[in-house]
């Protein structure tokens, strides 16, 4: 383990003794820490707390009446928590090689401060020196991302940047992001505060960035932040303002968002993507397919045989929903030297940035329409507008005029919507939280040195329940609006405390009879049968004879052991849906459950009779006539299933039939097939649980071993 390691280590283990309430254990190990430091600050302020401590100690043991001992030992826990930080900070200063050291480092020898740095970004607007301008930025990245431990002035210089007039909403939504990231790297009780504060701002982009920045950040805190209550009683007082709540909102909906990227991308990557450059000619061929009735035949059998109509369509849908479809496209597009810079990967788009103008060159784009749209487009986020700017200047001429002639038309209706006033303040907000998501997702998942980072995108950045940001969601639209989505996404095991919160808190949705069905599908996709009846029957209340209700309260019923009561529901939902070839399979399981075959059978022929290609109807009736006896007709339906497209267990109860029916090769081959298809060791767990069954037919017990020997 190198020094660092062990450093790193160290410091863990003394959080963790702070937060179970071992304070001594914690200040021991933490002299441990402090060898070889000579900051006389950091060991003044361990020598303080552990002399308090002592003290503490002292007057305890004599019996001494103390009445704020429980909020002085909270007081002591708090200070060790930030010098735990402090010390760590110290001890890798000087040597690691991390990133954020590196910039420490370097940060120490300037002289610059927050103060200088404002009034070069204020002077932008006269002078505009975009070089000034540019490594004002840099630096005011690295000033704030490396200013460890806040004190009032800080906050208070930099709440004076963002304030000004003279500052642009873009260079302070940039300094939000470096407070962010700082945030992330060691705890800091000010910075928390001043997030707070900027989520008020009359900027809504730095608002946007402010929240979502307490958003990735104070879920890695939660087990600290009630040592400090002033930060919980600051969200508490957002929590009253509508604004801030209604955008806290469209940043959560932007982070749930962001579990469906790598899906995403996988997709874009071994499905769409392959076929495009299979076929050039697609971009024209799909235009035509989705813009116009009269579809040219050469083509039209080809896009259905490859499903990329439905493809596109599907990427379609997720990016109007809200999904990052673009991180395959500019994935491979980070490897310039821009990216390179930490900083960047924070900035808002502009066409003034010196790479920006240098790779558009003489070409005039930033004055078309083009151009103007890279500054307001909706599609791509600031991030990947660097990227496209950038990969411009290597684009041969031709396809550049393409290229723009392809993006003018989009570019020109969302220029005309903004000038139209279409695009609402609600709808900007969107877009906001949604590109600077997605702008921070790249980060993490991209920069080349992301390593060095906790990715907060591999929490669980649901912030509805038990998060420090919760009650800024637990607004009557919120939560209806974040429990549909885990619904629509099947995240079932977090729906049900959603729902649970909504029946809480009275939300409205709650009195429809539709809550009580969604809360019970959720509960018994997560196998709590029991509570997912009495959520079916709540509903049941609330719309009675409900076929839907009715049909998965009998699910439960029938995986609870009680088919009796089930086939009552199912009977009662045929009345008025006797045609429903689901509800006819269901009351056929309930009669097979009951040993009722010849009943059942009626039922699955019927299905049969009605949909002749239903495979589930094939596969009812080959289980239930084996089990019935009617050996023939079983392995007659059995052979339709192995023509068509046969799952492990239909091979397995194909096997079965024809050994009873005396062909114990064929069965034997079939065995074989199954456990290729499902592998052996769950094929012989499943063939073990059928043996009772098996036996029942005739087969003798001997004989098992010898067929899975023969297998």
């Amino acid at each position: 383990m190198s020094v660092e390691d062990d450093i790193k280590k160290r410091s863990d283990r003394i959080r963790e003794l702070l937060l179970g309430s071992q304070l001594k254990e914690a200040l021991e190990l933490m002299q441990n820490q402090m060898a070889g430091v000579s900051d006389w600050s950091v060991v003044t302020r361990f020598e303080d707390i552990d002399r308090s401590y002592r003290y503490m100690l002292q007057y305890f043991s004599q019996g001494s009446p103390d009445e704020h001992r429980i909020e002085l030992y909270r007081q002591l826990v708090r200070r060790s928590l930030l010098l735990n930080d402090e010390l760590l900070q110290v001890r890798m200063q000087s040597q690691s090689m991390l990133l954020y050291y590196q910039h420490l480092r370097s940060c120490q020898s300037r002289t610059e401060n927050l103060e200088t740095i404002r009034m070069v970004l204020e002077s932008f607007i006269d002078t505009a020196d975009v070089n000034a301008h540019e490594r004002a930025l840099a630096i005011l990245f690295d000033l704030l991302w490396t200013n460890g431990q806040w004190s009032a002035e800080d906050s208070a210089q930099l709440q004076e940047l963002i304030d000004s007039p003279l500052v642009s909403d873009d260079d302070s939504a940039f300094a939000i992001s470096a407070v962010t990231l700082a945030l992330m790297q060691r705890f800091d009780p000010l910075k928390c505060l001043f997030l707070c504060q900027a989520a008020q701002s009359i900027s809504t982009a730095v608002s946007v960035r402010a929240l979502t920045g307490l958003a990735v950040s104070l879920t890695g805190y939660k087990d600290i932040l009630p040592y400090f209550p002033e930060i919980n009683a600051r969200i508490r007082l957002l929590s009253d303002d509508p604004a801030v709540t209604g955008r806290m909102l469209k940043v959560q909906m932007s982070l749930l968002q962001c579990r469906e990227t790598k899906e995403i991308d996988r997709r874009m990557r071994e499905e769409i993507i392959p076929i495009m450059l299979r076929n050039p000619k697609l971009g024209d061929l799909m235009r035509e397919e989705l813009e116009r009735d009269d579809v040219s035949p050469d083509w039209a059998d080809w896009i259905e045989r490859s499903d990329v109509k439905d493809k596109l369509l599907q990427m379609s849908e997720l990016q109007m929903e809200g999904a990052d479809v673009y991180m395959s496209t500019f994935a491979n597009l980070k490897n310039y030297p821009f990216f390179r810079e930490i900083s960047n990967w924070f900035r808002v788009f502009s066409l003034d940035q010196p790479d920006v103008k240098s790779s558009f060159g003489n070409d005039g784009i930033a004055d078309t329409i083009l151009g103007k749209s890279m500054l307001t487009g909706s599609v791509f986020c600031n991030s990947d507008k660097y990227s496209f700017a950038l990969t411009f200047s290597q684009i041969p001429r031709e396809q550049r005029e393409m290229i723009t002639g392809q993006l003018s038309e989009q570019a020109s209706d969302e220029l005309r919507e903004i000038g139209m006033g279409q695009v609402t303040a609600d709808v900007t907000e969107t877009l906001l939280a949604r590109q600077y998501v997605q702008d921070l997702y790249r980060f993490f998942n991209l920069f080349s040195r992301r390593h060095e980072f906790h990715d907060p995108f591999s929490d669980n950045l649901n912030l509805l329940i038990d998060t420090p940001l919760s009650i800024l969601l637990q607004t009557d639209d919120s939560e209806q609006k974040i429990a549909a989505w885990l619904l629509q996404k099947n995240y079932f095991d977090e729906v049900v405390p959603a729902y649970k919160l909504m029946e809480k808190d009275a939300n409205p949705y709650s009195s429809d009879y539709r809550f009580y069905q969604q809360l019970g599908y959720a509960l018994q996709r997560t196998q709590s049968y029991r509570d997912a009846l009495e959520a079916y029957r709540r509903s049941d209340i609330l719309q009675p004879d409900n076929n839907w209700t009715m049909r998965h309260s009998a699910q439960c019923l029938r995986i609870l052991g009680e088919p009796q009561e089930a086939l009552k529901l199912l009977l009662d939902a045929e009345k008025t849906n006797p045609d429903n070839l689901s509800l006819q399979i269901q009351i056929g399981d309930c009669l097979v459950d009951l040993k009722r075959y010849d009943e059942a059978l009626t039922r699955f022929f019927k299905v049969d009779y009605l949909k002749p290609d239903y495979v589930k109807a094939w596969r009812a009736i080959g289980w239930c006539a084996f089990l019935a006896g009617r050996i023939e007709r079983s392995i007659e339906y059995y052979d339709k299933l192995l023509a068509s497209a046969p799952c492990g267990t239909d091979c397995l109860n194909a096997g079965h039939a024809y050994w009873v029916n005396g062909n114990i090769q064929h069965a034997a081959m079939l065995y074989r097939r199954s456990a290729s298809m499902m592998g052996r060791e769950q094929f012989e767990t499943e063939f073990e649980k059928d043996q009772p069954v098996l036996i029942s037919k005739g087969i003798s017990e001997q004989d098992f071993p010898l067929m899975l020997d023969l297998i």
